[in-house]
């Protein structure tokens, strides 16, 4: 199954979206990452900005067992999902899975949410440089795969179009 997820952070989030990379990368191999950009905070009242990104990747877990993941990653770098108010808050990490599919492109039929919007397109303002174990990614979309040859370094090959990923060419709205 292929797996398109929304990735975002405002607290910390220089340090929390690469360590949610890292992660991702160990469980499934080869990650496909947006640029990463800086938005407003959207249904909740903070000062903190917010960087956010779109990650891709392939798994054999159901939608369900990779959220319960997500969650328990999450919950790892300092999220308290037992606070019924978490979904309003500041937050370390947030991660949701914004469309599956078994083959084929990603439509962004399901994308609503008005901070994931311009990372759809091809050149989104803002992008946001970002470390990941001393590479540099967040400026132009990016694969991310750990080299197994090599100690299990993280490798990071730059691209030019989000559509080298498998997305639409158009996005609905657009």
């Amino acid at each position: 199954m292929r797996y398109l997820c929304g990735v975002g952070s405002n607290i910390r989030p220089e340090d929390n979206i690469p360590a949610a990379f890292g992660a991702m990368a160990d469980r499934f191999g080869t990650l496909h990452v947006s640029c990463v950009i800086r938005t407003r905070p959207d249904g909740i009242a903070t000062p903190r900005h917010f960087l956010n990104a779109l990650v891709t990747f392939e798994s054999d877990e159901s939608p369900q067992a990779l959220k319960e993941w997500l969650n328990s990653l999450e919950e790892s770098l300092g999220r308290d999902r037992s606070d019924p108010l978490s979904s309003v808050k500041d937050r370390p990490l947030d991660v949701d899975i914004l469309e599956h599919r078994q083959s084929g492109r990603f439509t962004g039929n399901g994308i609503d949410e008005p901070y994931f919007q311009p990372l759809l397109s091809d050149n989104p303002v803002g992008a946001t440089p970002l470390h990941l174990d001393r590479q540099v990614l967040g400026e132009a979309p990016a694969t991310i795969h750990r080299d197994q040859g090599a100690g299990h370094e993280v490798v990071i090959h730059h691209r030019q179009k989000l559509g080298d990923y498998g997305f639409k060419a158009a996005f609905p709205g657009q």
